[in-house]
């Protein structure tokens, strides 16, 4: 089932009903809201942990000021169900919970993010 290792870990099957967690910044947040904006790729896909080797807690944590983050997390079948979004692991040397999603993000389907979208840890200034 695994492939052969990227960055010293190997590349799993996420299953569909496990969950992505991804930082947000304070920036993309108004009112307690997500901003749509928020739902963008860096470096080809869109950066999130996979809850198999990693918490809220810990992708928190990641960030380079956590204090100014929260989290969200998505359900791997939400984020597929949207057309031409994939949802890959893509391990990284210092995170094997890393994986992207990949697909454009065009308005309509940032807004489809936006709505399967739940927060995990929202950011201190909420709390």
């Amino acid at each position: 089932m695994a492939s052969p290792p990227l960055a010293g870990w190997p590349i799993e099957e996420i299953p569909d009903q496990d969950r992505l967690f991804m930082r947000v910044h304070r920036i993309f947040v108004s009112q307690g809201k997500l901003a749509p904006g928020v739902f963008r790729d860096h470096g080809g896909g869109m950066s999130t942990d996979w809850e198999r080797y990693s918490t809220a807690a810990e992708t928190l944590r990641r960030a380079a000021a956590p204090s100014n983050n929260g989290v969200i997390q998505l359900v791997a079948a939400s984020v597929s169900a949207i057309a031409r979004l994939t949802v890959e692991h893509t391990p990284i040397v210092s995170n094997r919970a890393h994986a992207d999603v990949f697909g454009e993000k065009t308005t309509e389907v940032r807004l489809r993010l936006k709505r399967v979208a739940h927060w995990a840890i929202l950011p201190s200034e909420l709390l």
